[in-house]
Formats: C-alpha cells, sequence, structure tokens
C-alpha cells in the first residue's frame, strides 16, 4: 500500500512539471536513457541534443523545476 502511495506522488510531481510547460525535458529525462552516464548521473551534452538545446537552457530549465519541487516540499 505504501508503494502504491508513492507511486501516486510521484506522479502528481511529473504532472505537475508537465503542466509547468517542461513536459518535453522531463519525457526525456524519463525515457531516454543515454542521457545518462553509466554511474546514473545526468549527461548534459546528450540531454541537450536529446533535446535540442543550449545547456544554459537545459540548466535553466532544471533549476525551474527544481524551484518547482522546492515549493512542493517547501507546504
Amino acid at each position: 500500500m505504501n508503494i502504491l502511495i508513492e507511486s501516486i506522488e510521484q506522479r502528481e510531481l511529473v504532472d505537475k512539471l508537465k503542466n509547468a510547460g517542461h513536459y518535453k525535458l522531463v519525457e526525456t529525462l524519463l525515457c531516454n536513457s543515454k542521457v545518462y552516464t553509466k554511474k546514473g548521473r545526468l549527461n548534459k551534452s546528450a540531454a541537450c541534443r536529446a533535446l535540442g538545446c543550449k545547456t544554459k537552457q537545459l540548466e535553466d530549465a532544471l533549476a525551474a523545476c527544481r524551484e518547482i519541487l522546492h515549493k512542493e516540499f517547501d507546504e
């Protein structure tokens, strides 16, 4: 039961990011394993290629996502 609740909460957070205009970013990070290194870290160059953006744009989008999630957990 606890796993189900956690899954629902995670889905709500993902939906919140998508609804805030970060749909393509979220889908790329969730569905494209090529944007991660073998150790599981984000490969910014690969993510930028997959998204068709510059590094600064990616960093700004990630910062915006962090801000959305920060607000969610501050409440």
